[in-house]
């Protein structure tokens, strides 16, 4: 990416240009006392009497009388700090980068009061150097620029990381460097829910090139040469290295929230903190939905608070589709703030629950706070969700339940999946499909199923909501994402909990996926039940790649006991039926079992069979509730499909047989 069209992203190119022009003496300043890094070794340069006397007559006809780039070296004479030049490699290189920091503070010093006042603060400052490195993963930063009014230690409080290369490199960047950068920037994801972007200063050589990585990808921003290559350099040397000086500077002059962040965190002392939504009335021209966010100390009614331990856990990614979640208090009540990432061509998660509520759909959680605080940073929006507490995953609302039997477990776990499937159901007959149900989507709180996470889901070309509506509400295009199901399909998904056909490579998708999904939740749920110690996730999820874990689950779903196949040795009567119907639902069409032929063709046709599906809410709603069947229109529903299949549920083991009859 060129240097300009960063500028452009940043929305900054005029406050670079006045920057640039009003400080124009301390760039050269520093330049005419730059180092050379000659056989990889700093070197003192000294420009030739020659150059150096045009240099000085361009620079002063150019800048104002007092900021003249005299003016600066004589700021500069009291610099003494030049250890660094005899020092060689990555040693010389660092020191020497904190050396050009160091002058441009004496610079400055020779501003005017009325230009030192224009000079920006600097929020920044090196943290840590190669004698304390910070830890990321396997790899240490040889350098870390983060945030001057606090500091942890951790990549909680690093702004920028620094990488150096004693030589200078060529056009790509070596493998072993750009996943040290990778993994650099993917920790300060992970742990800094309010970033836009992770810049990576690369040193190498006498080269300063900023690879800045975004949720869709990176770019390599090339500064320009930051020291002489020869001892005795000319004019022609020195405007490339003052126009590296100037850029470098602008950028550690910008703060956090026009490079790097949505909000300011340069003051914000890490523990609880309040978190603000604000909107700015005074611009009518606004977008309602567009909101600002930051920290405040200062408590409102529409304040959050959090503490650094309310984070909810969960995998972050360093590309695609991100989100932070928070368990947090709004006006004394529990709620959740979400922070999520999202394509700008894809659904924000808000304009799906605004069409899920229209649609009147069973077991949704309410919104209480929503809106949207980017528009567009490198192809990806910023959403915030202020969600109720709905609970917790089925498996922890189980074991908070030991001291019931497995029998009475069995059923809870059988009334979850039931309510979840209804509400698959009711939201896939209102064209919304969710498109990645795990076990963080169907949780629990007093008995009461929610099914939260909407942000992968798809509009069907047919919804039933006022799309347009949405669009102009939440600022998408329709056409973009109406009935756009195969674009990321396979790669927004759980593993463990992913259908058969998402997990070989499937791009279409439908309520039986979501369906497949709920029922290996339910089942999963039951095996951490019974197995000691707990483990991650059922019988499987330790098998590496997506088609081995495929072909296992449906050599497991092919057998007569599966259910023992996949971990669960007890259970309920009640779940035992369920599952022997879903199972049937999804994995037998025609007579015939089709979980092989799903795990080797990912183009392998299932059909929905919604009169069979129908059939079964009747039947949940009889034996699992003991309700008389409704629709979701209210009336009752007295005329249902016969299914297109005819086998027998799977006969059960006769260990566990055995073990039922027992209790």
């Amino acid at each position: 990416m060129p240097f300009e069209a960063l500028l452009d992203v940043l929305c900054v190119e005029d406050e670079y240009e006045a920057f640039k022009h009003r400080f124009s003496g301390i760039f050269a300043a520093i330049a005419l006392r730059a180092i050379a890094y000659v056989d990889e070794t700093a070197v003192q340069s000294k420009i030739l009497d020659s150059a150096r006397a045009v240099i000085e007559a361009e620079l002063t006809g150019a800048t104002d009388a007092d900021s003249s780039v005299n003016a600066q070296l004589r700021s500069l004479d009291s610099y003494k700090a030049l250890e660094y030049v005899g020092l060689e490699g990555q040693t010389a290189l660092i020191r020497y980068f904190k050396g050009i920091l160091e002058m441009a503070r004496y610079a400055v010093a020779g501003l005017s009061s009325d230009e030192c006042k224009m000079w920006p603060n600097n929020p920044y400052a090196n943290l840590l150097n190669s004698y304390n490195p910070m830890s990321c993963q396997e790899h240490n930063m040889d350098e870390t620029l983060g945030y001057t009014k606090h500091f942890s230690g951790k990549l909680v409080d690093a702004h920028i990381p620094i990488v150096v290369q004693p030589a200078t490199l060529a056009d790509e960047i070596p493998d072993s460097v750009f996943g040290e950068m990778a993994d650099y920037a993917h920790a300060i994801w992970t742990f800094q829910p309010t970033r836009l972007f992770v810049p990576v200063l690369l040193i190498h050589g006498v080269q300063l090139s900023l690879v800045v990585f975004t949720r869709k990808g990176w770019h390599n921003v090339g500064l320009g040469p930051f020291a002489y290559t020869d001892n005795q350099p000319d004019s022609r040397d020195f405007d490339p290295l003052s126009g590296t000086i100037c850029k470098l500077l602008y950028f550690l002059s910008l703060p956090p929230q026009k490079f790097g962040h949505f909000c300011d965190v340069s003051r914000r002392i890490w523990g609880d903190y309040e978190f603000v939504r604000r909107r700015d009335s005074t611009d009518e021209d606004q977008d309602p939905v567009l909101v600002d966010v930051n920290f405040s100390k200062d408590s409102t009614d529409s304040s959050i608070t959090i503490a650094k331990e309310c984070r909810i856990e969960q995998t972050i990614d360093l590309r695609g589709r991100m989100a932070h979640k928070f368990r947090v208090k709004h006006r004394g009540e529990r709620a959740i703030l979400k922070l999520s990432w999202t394509p700008v061509d894809r659904l924000p998660e808000s304009a799906v629950y605004d069409a899920l509520k229209a649609a009147n759909i069973p077991n949704i959680p309410s919104i209480i706070d929503s809106g949207i605080i980017v528009k567009n940073s490198f192809g990806y929006r910023v959403e915030y969700l202020l969600i109720e507490d709905c609970g917790v995953p089925l498996v922890e609302y189980l074991q908070a339940q030991l001291t019931l039997g497995i029998d009475e477990l069995s059923d809870i776990a059988a009334s979850v999946m039931s309510q979840a499937v209804e509400c698959i159901y009711s939201a896939w007959n209102a064209g919304i499909l969710h498109c990645n149900i795990t076990a963080d989507s169907v949780v629990v709180k007093d008995g009461r199923v929610a099914i939260p996470d909407w942000g992968h889901a798809k509009f069907a070309k047919d919804c039933a909501v006022d799309v347009d509506t949405l669009a102009a509400k939440w600022l998408f295009d329709k056409n973009k994402v109406a009935g756009d199901e195969d674009c990321d399909a396979p790669t927004t998904v759980t593993p463990l909990y992913a259908s058969i056909p998402v997990l070989v490579g499937a791009t279409q998708r439908s309520i039986v996926d979501d369906v497949e999904s709920a029922f290996f939740i339910a089942m999963d749920a039951l095996y951490k039940l019974q197995v000691d110690p707990p483990v991650v996730g059922m019988v499987g999820a330790e098998v590496g790649g997506r088609k081995s874990l495929a072909f296992m689950r449906a050599g497991c779903m092919g057998h007569y006991r599966y259910m023992e196949a996949v971990g669960v040795a007890k259970c309920s009567e009640l779940f035992a039926w369920l599952t022997d119907t879903f199972r049937e639902y999804l994995f037998v069409r025609n007579g015939e079992y089709i979980g092989r032929d799903l795990a080797i063709d990912p183009e392998f046709e299932r059909t929905v069979e919604i009169q069979q599906l129908e059939r079964i809410l009747v039947q949940i709603k009889e034996r699992v509730f003991g309700e008389s069947p409704v629709s979701n229109t209210g009336k009752k529903q007295s005329q249902v499909g016969k299914s297109s299949t005819s086998v027998k549920a799977p006969r059960r083991s006769k260990r566990l047989q055995s073990k039922k009859r027992r209790r």
